[in-house]
């Protein structure tokens, strides 16, 4: 019998896919430019690692230095994604400040973080340093000191180095960084408006200040949030501002997407020089955000589904898009076919994001998502434990019924069928 298909019905399921990667929000609270924000700061993070690999071949020639000295500038990703969790860690201070009310809870703060983060990232890590034992043939005592150094986001501070489990990480200790001053920093938010973003604005220069002065004496400080909190700040503000104007929902104008799309590119491209570099870039950074909410096309376009998508599974890309560059890239790489890097990098920028992406599905859908629901843990007791529970009490019986059996002797069974 044969089985056909309608194209209606392939483009129904295609279609049905962001749906089923949309994640959830323990706020309940749901803003699509965040993702679609989200979603350029991983791209670009993504394209960064993938040219390295395929100039890291050293297959073609250079036909242009210019590009492969400066493609380096895409990793400021990183730097968006601190600009992100600025905002997004402030808005829920942010709101209940508007409101006059208490301040979330930090034990919430403290064990949402955990919940949510952790085990994603755990298993991430551990699958990582597996891959690097079984399939490089790596040490496995060697790397265990840095995968435990790695788990705990303190290689940096131990080693002085990114971790060889995963150099990625480097900036995950940042974000903790954060989480863990994030509360005190809120309390700004229970000043006027021009108070606190005048502290906040002050914050960051003199973080940066002691960043300049101690770096050269104390490199780890260089990566460390003294050196990105102006970034972690340009969101906070952001989110003021945005809260304050009920996102520009009904304030959205053409020349936003001008300034929007002009700061993003600056950000990318002004070269980073010290002090004055990562003040420009923070606050660049922190205008394309608010673009990406006031520009009329700016926040039509972060809002489209399949970047949301994308965007909101953008932690288990970053935690897994380096190895599967290595893994795919044994398989994509007998496609360099061109006669330089730039148009091998190009192949490699066409092939190796569709089946990286399906692998983050999977691991989205199987890992992270699920720990997006705040309750998953209680959940999972409460399917675990009956399970166990029935296992315990059929073991129970079975040994119950085994010690109820009678058993005969040999001269008891002689004896009966003698009266037999």
């Amino acid at each position: 019998m044969k089985v056909r298909v309608h194209p209606k019905d392939v483009f129904g399921l295609i279609d049905s896919v962001p749906n089923l990667l949309q994640r959830k929000t323990s706020s309940g609270w749901f803003v699509p430019q965040i993702d679609g924000l989200r979603f350029v700061a991983i791209a670009t993070v993504f394209a960064v690692h993938i040219i390295a690999y395929t100039a890291g071949t050293n297959v073609g020639s250079v036909s242009s230095p210019w590009l492969l000295g400066n493609y380096e500038h895409l990793a400021r990703g990183v730097q968006l994604f601190f600009v992100i969790s600025g905002f997004v860690i402030a808005m829920p201070f942010m709101i209940c400040a508007n409101k006059s009310d208490r301040a979330p809870s930090l034990k919430d703060f403290f064990v949402r973080r955990l919940t949510r983060l952790e085990p994603p990232f755990l298993i991430a890590m551990v699958l990582t340093y597996t891959s690097l034992v079984l399939v490089h043939h790596s040490s496995a005592r060697t790397l265990l000191p840095h995968l435990l150094a790695t788990c705990t986001y303190t290689h940096m501070m131990v080693y002085g180095t990114k971790s060889p489990i995963a150099f990625i990480t480097w900036s995950l200790e940042i974000e903790i960084q954060f989480y863990m001053i994030a509360p005190l920093i809120m309390t700004a938010l229970k000043l006027r408006a021009w108070r606190r973003r005048l502290v906040l604005a002050s914050l960051a220069i003199a973080s940066l200040s002691v960043e300049a002065l101690t770096a050269h004496a104390h490199p780890v400080i260089a990566a460390s949030l003294v050196a990105y909190l102006p970034f972690f700040v340009a969101g906070i503000i952001a989110c003021d501002l945005a809260i304050a104007s009920d996102f520009w929902r009904n304030q959205r104008s053409p020349r936003w997407d001008a300034i929007g799309g002009i700061a993003m590119f600056g950000a990318y491209a002004i070269p980073n020089s010290g002090f004055w570099g990562s003040l420009a870039m923070s606050a660049l950074f922190g205008a394309g955000v608010i673009g990406a909410f006031r520009g009329a096309a700016l926040a039509s376009a972060m809002a489209l589904r399949w970047l949301t998508a994308i965007g909101g599974m953008c932690y288990t890309i970053y935690l897994l898009h380096v190895p599967l560059i290595y893994l795919f890239g044994r398989f994509t790489r007998h496609a360099f076919i061109g006669h330089t890097q730039e148009s091998n990098a190009g192949i490699q920028l066409l092939s190796l994001p569709l089946p990286i992406l399906f692998a983050c599905s999977l691991y989205f859908l199987a890992i992270e998502k699920p720990c997006m629901n705040k309750r998953w843990m209680r959940q999972l007791v409460q399917f675990v434990l009956p399970a166990v529970q029935r296992t315990v009490a059929a073991e129970t019986l079975e040994s119950n019924l085994q010690h109820n059996i009678p058993r005969h002797t040999g001269g008891d069974l002689l004896d009966s069928e003698l009266k037999a």
